[in-house]
């Protein structure tokens, strides 16, 4: 294993840790069989460091994990998740940037339809500290993912980008961003692409404090129908209270337009086809946020397999 990461591994509900990092400390809560708690501590690297997380579960158990998960002053990491999540699930992670910390975060995760599944991130964020987070989901019997972004310090910067691709799942996505301190800026991306009779929610809240000026923020989502059962409920929310900001929100959903897959259609593409290219085309818009070439490879080959 590199030296730069580390990985964590759950697999029949054991736990099994492999770190060779010098900058990554991961240790057991005293009472893990009980809480299932992992305190995770990064520090400096010449490198980027990255965890790597593997969820491998039967469809008859549940994965239950608490990450505290603290990135120090000048500390970079990238967390990976790409495990398929057989039964039901509840993670949460609780994270905190110090001073000029950087996270990125990918989860590109299948999900069980018959299955509940449960995602909760708290995320704080200090002086000039950033935050990328990327969520690919395709939805479960109740899937629900809530992210809350605390920009607490001047220059504090978060960039989060979801995709939902749903076949008769459901899917309930919440993001707060809650600008404490001026100068600090956020961008939300949200698409999603509904089939049969799934049902897509996403609620979305920017929240600027009256003494938080020079407030840079924006919101869109976007939902795409396929299907006259399926069901996209998109909830953008602004609650400003400092007149020094630049902040927007959009919200849209709808189904193909008619006229570009008749004119795919008539070039000899079946319907099917068709649809799937349209689907591509929606969702391209979202690789523009992500700059890891590698993580940008991940994700196109995520929305190739399932949608």
């Amino acid at each position: 294993m590199n030296k730069n990461i580390s990985s964590i591994a759950f697999k029949d509900n054991n736990l099994i840790i492999k770190n060779s990092s010098n900058s990554i400390k991961i240790e057991k809560s005293i009472n893990f069989d009980k809480d299932n708690e992992l305190h995770i501590d990064v520090s400096p690297a010449d490198q980027t460091q990255r965890i790597v997380l593997d969820v491998d579960t039967h469809d008859d158990e549940t994965f239950n994990l608490k990450i505290f998960l603290k990135i120090n002053e000048n500390a970079k990491l990238e967390f990976l998740d790409e495990s398929t999540y057989k039964g039901n699930s509840n993670f949460e992670l609780i994270t905190k940037l110090e001073k000029n910390a950087c996270l990125e975060s990918y989860k590109l995760n299948k999900f069980n339809k018959n299955k509940i599944n449960n995602f909760y991130h708290d995320c704080s964020l200090l002086e000039s500290s950033s935050f990328k987070d990327y969520i690919f989901s395709n939805g479960s019997k109740e899937n629900l993912n809530r992210t809350t972004i605390n920009l607490n310090d001047i220059n504090s910067s978060y960039l989060g980008s979801g995709v939902a691709i749903s076949d008769s799942t459901n899917s309930n996505n919440v993001v707060e961003i809650r600008h404490n301190a001026k100068s600090s800026t956020s961008d939300c991306f949200f698409k999603t692409v509904a089939r049969g009779n799934s049902t897509i929610s996403f609620d979305g809240t920017i929240f600027v404090d009256n003494h938080c000026s020079k407030t840079i923020s924006n919101q869109v989502s976007k939902g795409l129908l396929i299907g006259k059962e399926s069901k996209i409920n998109l909830v953008p929310k602004l609650e400003i209270y400092n007149d020094d900001v630049q902040c927007s929100h959009g919200a849209a959903s709808g189904q193909p337009d008619a006229k570009t897959l008749f004119y795919l259609t008539s070039r000899g593409i079946s319907k099917t086809e068709a649809e799937d290219l349209y689907i591509k085309g929606f969702l391209s818009e979202f690789f523009d946020t992500i700059d890891n070439a590698q993580m940008m490879t991940k994700a196109k080959e995520y929305i190739s397999l399932n949608n």
